[in-house]
């Protein structure tokens, strides 16, 4: 006996549907973890089996991390600096990007060519260059280390890039055409209509200034100016083996991300799923 076509699609879809849901828990569980232990007390932590959900609630861990520690500090570093370098590397990298992808002007596509060709270059390359450049002007132990380099993106340029060119030339001609000037067009017509890779880069910008590492660890040695990745990481060192702390800290230091996702998740999802305004 022979299964129908429509019986077999639907098996499938039913089998692929509860891999994909095993898969999506399992990445999920060590958040769960993670979130779970922040409300427990030490001395539940490592019970076997796992209980996700506490059998005691601790709501001090919260307090001791927000009250008795510097985490506030690497907190607010964290915010400002990511603040700063998300706003400027906008401002930059939506401008660049309608220059490249508006403008007419003669070697374009060779200057873009070379601008891209700076992707290949690994970042761990120029850490040592960028160190003593900065020690030169005086940069290091300051956010202006951490905000300066974060200003430049050549992945957002070419997102940006892309998502300005697939918006209809007429547009902005006839815009033009009735005086309006480049800066009126693209912050009134090219900005509005690119909205969800905008949202895009502002989320992939975001997420890459708050869990950046390895430039706080290098260029940073102050307590006080130290970002919340190094400073979770010094926290975790004193908070030795309490682990209820730590994942206390751990789950604060991941509210900023989840609501910048929650809020730019729909632009996000439409800037993959269409290309743009097609003519």
């Amino acid at each position: 006996m022979t299964i129908p076509n429509k019986i077999k699609s639907n098996l499938i879809r039913v089998f692929a549907t509860i891999i994909v849901a095993i898969f999506a828990l399992s990445c999920l569980f060590p958040f769960l973890w993670m979130l779970s232990t922040s409300f427990k007390f030490e001395i539940d932590v490592m019970e076997f089996p796992i209980r996700l959900i506490p059998k005691n609630w601790n709501f001090t861990n919260y307090s001791k991390v927000l009250f008795e520690s510097n985490f506030p500090t690497y907190y607010w570093n964290s915010i400002k600096v990511a603040f700063f370098s998300v706003a400027g590397q906008l401002i930059i990298t939506t401008l660049a990007a309608y220059a490249f992808g508006r403008l007419r002007f003669r070697g374009k596509e060779l200057l873009y060519s070379l601008y891209l060709a700076t992707m290949i270059i690994p970042a761990q390359v120029i850490i040592l260059p960028k160190y003593l450049y900065f020690s030169k002007l005086g940069l290091t132990n300051t956010h202006l280390a951490l905000i300066l380099p974060g200003l430049f993106s050549v992945f957002g340029v070419m997102l940006m890039r892309g998502a300005f060119e697939q918006i209809p030339f007429e547009i902005t001609e006839a815009a033009y055409i009735d005086g309006a000037s480049h800066f009126r067009i693209f912050y009134q017509l090219i900005l509005p209509l690119a909205k969800p890779t905008v949202m895009t880069l502002l989320l992939i910008a975001f997420t890459w200034s708050w869990n950046d590492y390895i430039n706080p660890l290098i260029f940073i040695s102050k307590d006080s100016l130290l970002t919340i990745t190094v400073g979770l990481q010094k926290f975790s060192d004193e908070a030795s083996t309490s682990y209820a702390l730590i994942m206390a800290g751990a789950s604060l230091a991941l509210i900023p991300i989840i609501t910048i996702f929650i809020s730019a998740q729909k632009h996000f999802i439409q800037s993959f799923a269409s290309s743009g305004i097609k003519g």
